[in-house]
């Protein structure tokens, strides 16, 4: 994924940084204006974290995020799309997905066009 200078490396949509960061959250379309960017900042989630607890501590960092990620129960919507590493979590342990060092999380709410 990169190489030991800490130079950016691209890994699908992913940028990582791999000197800065151990675990990188990017959110996309209607997530971004809630949380003030791209990139989420979360200093509570790194390498042993689930995607459960990412989530989890997203929606208490950032209240306005509950309805569009969560349903009333806490369950992740169905048309909230994670990947990790690229690969979507439906294809790992879902939400009991590990995160590894340098981990690159991104996460699609539903979108529309034309």
């Amino acid at each position: 994924m990169g190489d030991a200078y800490g130079h950016r490396v691209w890994y699908n949509v992913l940028e990582v940084k791999l000197s800065e960061v151990s675990v990188q959250v990017k959110v996309y379309a209607t997530l971004r204006p809630i949380v003030g960017g791209a990139v989420v900042p979360l200093e509570r989630i790194g390498p042993g974290s689930t995607v459960r607890e990412l989530v989890a501590e997203m929606v208490a960092s950032w209240p306005d995020l509950r309805p569009e990620m969560v349903d009333d129960q806490g369950n992740l919507l169905q048309r909230i799309q994670i990947m990790v590493n690229g690969r979507n979590i439906h294809y790992l342990q879902g939400l009991d997905t590990v995160l590894a060092e340098a981990s690159s999380v991104a996460i699609f709410p539903p979108v529309g066009g034309g």
